[in-house]
């Protein structure tokens, strides 16, 4: 790629989700998805946030994090945001001292993971304020504290897109857009660069962020979307290969990491996203497919066990995902954003049990200005039930975030 000044990388979830568009075809139901449960529409704190991740902090307590967008002259400021339900069926207050902790960066926050109330970690992007370092924070009970993660050397911009907060420390995946060559052009006076963009992952020792080296892919494109510990000997990475244009899948031992080959996961055309682990050690995972033949995109989901990866099968309607989380019994919810003529966000779940799985949860669409796209983009369990969030637009205003809980 030959750029001539800096690009910014953005998030996966938000450079798709303004692409994306509505149902077109019903989700099959299973009748052992809880009959008789309702959405309840929550009022956000914010009303011009992009809200991208919600976290389970214990004893009841959930938390989202998004970002606020300012014009600030000629200058594009993004400001951390987070907002707290003290408990089922609490109002979302403002958390300030988030913010304030962020003081001067301006930077989205990409996403949020929670090990119990006294580890809460935010990751977002490269900040000028952190001398071009990926702002990170983190809650420790009592205050929050920015974190910055460095990027490879010659790296000219760089995002974390997924955090696994847990107990053996924390780990980051994201991308770097990384120098490869510059040469002066004399007649226009600026330089021509070359730039390669490559997955990322980083590791919190206790102490800082310490880069774990990834295997050197083909291809000048490829990043990563999320990630998950299983163990410490046992750490899985996602995002996109730009060579292949397919799913990428990379796994780390405890030692050093290695690209994994899954038929029917890594070797059709689309990009990987979020992960989950169900009570029974299963590990989700999700994102979209596209298919070659007439360009649609679907849904995609897999599961790794014992015996290796499988794809499963899933509704034959337009839509990408965004986020997953477990479900008692070993099933799974899933969000995110339907294709078709309307711009629809999404719920479905999966259970182990009976003919039809899936089940299409009828997410409401929050109160917008037709024509508006909507995008659920993350979810998770807890005493409250399901709780997603996400944003809305409607044509010529500004995002507004939404909050739905599942009782």
């Amino acid at each position: 790629m030959l750029k001539h000044r800096r690009r910014s990388l953005l998030h996966a979830a938000v450079a798709t989700a303004a692409l994306a568009v509505a149902l077109s075809a019903p989700v099959p139901a299973a009748a052992q998805d809880g009959a008789g449960r309702t959405w309840a529409a929550e009022a956000a704190p914010y009303s011009d946030a992009t809200l991208l991740d919600v976290a389970n902090v214990g004893r009841g307590r959930t938390w989202a994090a998004g970002f606020t967008i300012r014009d600030e002259g000629k200058v594009t400021r993004f400001r951390p945001v987070v907002a707290e339900r003290a408990e089922p069926g609490a109002a979302w207050t403002p958390v300030e001292s988030a913010t304030a902790a962020a003081g001067e960066v301006s930077s989205r926050v990409n996403a949020m993971d929670a090990n119990g109330g006294r580890d809460v970690w935010l990751v977002g992007d490269d900040s000028a304020v952190l001398d071009g370092k990926v702002y990170t924070q983190h809650f420790d009970g009592r205050r929050w504290r920015v974190v910055p993660a460095a990027l490879p050397e010659k790296s000219d911009a760089g995002s974390l897109l997924d955090v696994d907060a847990r107990p053996g420390g924390a780990w980051a995946a994201g991308n770097a857009q990384i120098e490869v060559s510059r040469t002066w052009n004399e007649a226009k006076g600026t330089w021509n660069i070359q730039y390669r963009t490559a997955g990322i992952v980083r590791h919190f020792d206790g102490t800082a962020w310490r880069d774990v080296p990834l295997p050197e892919l083909p291809g000048d494109y490829w990043y990563l979307n999320g990630i998950q510990a299983v163990a410490d000997d046992d750490v899985w990475a996602a995002g996109y290969d730009g060579d292949g244009g397919r799913p990428l899948l990379l796994h780390y031992d405890g030692t050093s990491w290695q690209r994994v080959e899954a038929p029917g996961v890594t070797d059709i055309p689309g990009q990987a996203q979020k992960f989950a682990v169900t009570g029974d050690g299963a590990l989700w995972l999700v994102g979209e497919d596209w298919s070659p033949e007439d360009g649609s995109t679907r849904a995609l989901v897999a599961r790794h066990d014992a015996t290796g990866w499988h794809g499963l099968a899933v509704p034959d309607v337009p839509a990408r995902l965004f986020g997953v989380t477990a479900r008692p019994g070993g099933g799974i919810a899933v969000v995110g954003q339907t294709l078709g003529e309307r711009r629809d966000a999404l719920a479905w779940a999966w259970q182990p049990a009976g003919r039809d799985r899936w089940k299409d949860l009828a997410l409401p669409q929050p109160a917008a200005t037709d024509p508006a796209e909507n995008v659920a983009s993350a979810v998770t369990g807890g005493r409250a039930g399901l709780t997603v969030v996400g944003t809305s637009t409607a044509r010529g205003a500004e995002p507004q975030p939404f909050v739905s809980v599942r009782r």
